[in-house]
């Protein structure tokens, strides 16, 4: 059953939507090896750990999504696309989002000006060629942008991005200290694969935690969506083909989305999907980081039940 009209949410989602649900996947692959150590261009063992995501740990992923009916986000950087186009083509063919996340995995802050513009530009090119429409959104590598990085991507027509850390609900950006229609969407480290699954040697990466128990990652995801859903925030999750798409954790994940297809008013969308949800309902006046009502400037509400539904008072 859907979620009643009666209750209110952060935001007031259309169609009865209490959280959207955004599966963000990065078919990284080989730039990501690289990016992180030069020296990887050299160890084509290395490279296969991460290959595996496009060839083997993609097609996995989309038989579930499949299976499920649901769409998802696939945010790739280019030079892997170009390396992997049949991959495109299979995510094209589902009907699934294609959007940008850097030419290289290279981060927008290590690059000089002109060489983050060109990349820009090189990655809109080569996915609006292998996908067959242009990109709409864009998700940086590491999360992390240079001082012009916003600029640049307003200058190239973005509508948004998802790498924002210091919200729970998308907000509009201020570019220039002024109000703009371009939507910050937000993510976190929690949600996301890479600190639970990454082991690598070259170089030595472990993150603290790597090869988490599926019960450990489906308990963590599952608590995190429970209390988003109570707020009526969007459940933003970043997956990597190489790392979620091994066997036994698409089995986690296929779990986690049973759990959130139990729940009402859950909508499975793709990131555009999300942030034209998002402003069919809040404006740019309204849509401010920090605000907990935007739409009608409200504070936190107390939470109270009813038969087990939250609702706010």
């Amino acid at each position: 059953m859907a979620a009643s009209k009666e209750f209110e949410r952060r935001v007031p989602w259309p169609d009865d939507i209490q959280c959207p649900v955004v599966l963000n996947f990065h078919p990284d692959a080989e730039a990501l090896a690289v990016a992180l150590d030069k020296e990887n261009a050299n160890r084509p063992n290395t490279q296969t750990m991460y290959s595996y995501g496009p060839r083997v740990g993609l097609q996995r992923i989309l038989h579930m999504m499949r299976n499920y009916k649901i769409k998802g986000s696939f945010y790739w950087p280019a030079k892997s696309a170009q390396r992997h186009p049949y991959a495109i083509e299979w995510i094209v063919a589902d009907g699934h989002e294609i959007g940008c996340h850097g030419f290289t995995h290279d981060w927008p802050n290590w690059l000089d000006a002109a060489t983050e513009a060109k990349h820009l530009d090189q990655q809109v090119e080569i996915l609006t060629q292998l996908s067959g429409s242009r990109p709409r959104g864009y998700i940086s590598p590491g999360w992390e942008y240079s001082a012009q990085t916003l600029k640049l991507l307003r200058e190239r027509g973005f509508e948004f991005s998802g790498d924002w850390l210091g919200e729970d609900i998308p907000y509009y950006v201020e570019i220039d200290d002024k109000q703009t229609d371009f939507v910050a969407i937000p993510v976190n480290w929690t949600l996301d694969d890479a600190p639970l699954y990454w082991f690598s040697l070259f170089p030595p990466l472990s993150y603290g935690a790597p090869y988490s128990a599926p019960s450990r990652v489906f308990e963590l995801w599952s608590s995190e969506f429970d209390a988003l859903y109570e707020e009526g925030a969007p459940f933003h999750l970043t997956l990597h083909p190489f790392l979620t798409g091994r066997g036994a954790r698409v089995k986690t994940l296929e779990k986690l989305i049973e759990h959130m297809m139990a729940r009402p008013g859950v909508k499975f969308c793709t990131m555009a999907e999300l942030a034209d949800m998002y402003k069919a309902v809040i404006t740019p006046e309204q849509g401010k980081p920090g605000k907990w009502f935007p739409a009608t400037s409200g504070e936190a509400p107390q939470i109270t039940r009813i038969d087990g539904v939250p609702t706010y008072r």
